[in-house]
């Protein structure tokens, strides 16, 4: 069975340095993240994932867009704004290789979903899929209104049957306050199927003490199946009733952290699509979160395509 998944959020241009003064250019953000690591992990003909989003009609679109082939991941549900232009960000890292983000994308044209540039079309094509996947960030670049929609669109999926994956993916620049974040994720939550947190965003968002807190907290918003990323530690699993631990990877070299929880994610997706237990998927995931990073950059270089 191929399961049709739609990815909802924003890819931008990534500058990362390779030197204090020369830069790799390359194309992700974290929902597209997801999306590829989604459809790398997937097995052969088990998934079809498709990029939601809008782009300008700038030459960096269109090599975006290009990128996103590469690495399996479809743009039928993609619209380009005529005028619009890309975001921009850059990554820094520390000595230890966590990461600093700088945002240069207050006219990015994804800014513009579900807003008055979202074509009215793309909310029946987004409901009609298997599994839709969003984050924090894809919420922060939304308007009120425009959020709004979304929790429409998402209602109708799960009408329809299908699955809403979320991923809270706190980024405090984003937001005016973390009660605004907090107000808008719960609105989520609580259409959300798979959670997929990292605990110190949630911590940071909704004040919670303990990832058990986290997970608590979930159930009480009527998630049935979370993994909750703690990074070194590992994660927890969790349904309605029981917790698992995963141990993480240990005695990885760490070379940058960024989309570390993006692979999580996709490779975690991916693998329970295919009936797997989430106890098989957590662990396909933390292998891969670990290969990650090792890595310069959001995304490894895309494998041969695959059918």
């Amino acid at each position: 069975m191929r399961n049709r998944i739609a990815v909802i959020g924003e890819c931008m241009i990534e500058l990362s340095h390779l030197a204090p003064d020369r830069l790799a250019v390359g194309y992700a953000g974290d929902a597209f993240n997801v999306a590829a690591y989604l459809a790398r992990t997937a097995a052969p003909g088990t998934a079809d994932v498709q990029f939601v989003t809008l782009i300008g009609d700038d030459p960096y679109s269109a090599l975006m867009r290009e990128s996103w082939a590469a690495h399996g991941v479809g743009s039928a549900h993609t619209r380009a704004v005529p005028g619009g232009q890309a975001g921009l960000y850059l990554i820094r890292t520390d000595e230890a290789g966590e990461r600093t983000f700088h945002y240069y994308r207050s006219q990015s044209a994804a800014r513009g979903l579900f807003g008055p540039a979202h074509p009215p079309e793309l909310d029946d094509a987004i409901a009609d899929h298997d599994l839709v996947y969003l984050s924090g960030i894809t919420l922060s670049i939304l308007g009120t209104e425009a959020r709004t929609r979304l929790l429409t669109v998402l209602d109708e999926t799960r009408r329809r049957g299908g699955r809403v994956a979320f991923d809270t993916n706190y980024r405090p620049a984003g937001w005016p306050s973390p009660a605004a974040a907090a107000e808008a994720m719960s609105a989520v939550l609580t259409r959300t199927d798979i959670a997929l947190p990292t605990f110190t965003d949630d911590q940071a968002v909704f004040g919670d003490r303990t990832p058990t807190d986290t997970i608590r907290r979930l159930r009480q918003a009527g998630v049935t199946e979370m993994a909750v990323k703690q990074g070194p530690q590992g994660s927890l699993l969790a349904d309605t009733k029981t917790t698992i631990e995963i141990p993480a990877v240990p005695h990885v070299k760490v070379i940058d952290t960024t989309a570390a929880g993006d692979a999580f994610n996709g490779a975690y997706l991916a693998t329970r699509l295919t009936g797997a237990p989430p106890a098989q998927a957590a662990e396909t995931a933390t292998t891969l979160a670990a290969e990650v990073i090792t890595h310069q950059g959001a995304l490894l270089p895309p494998t041969p395509a695959r059918t």
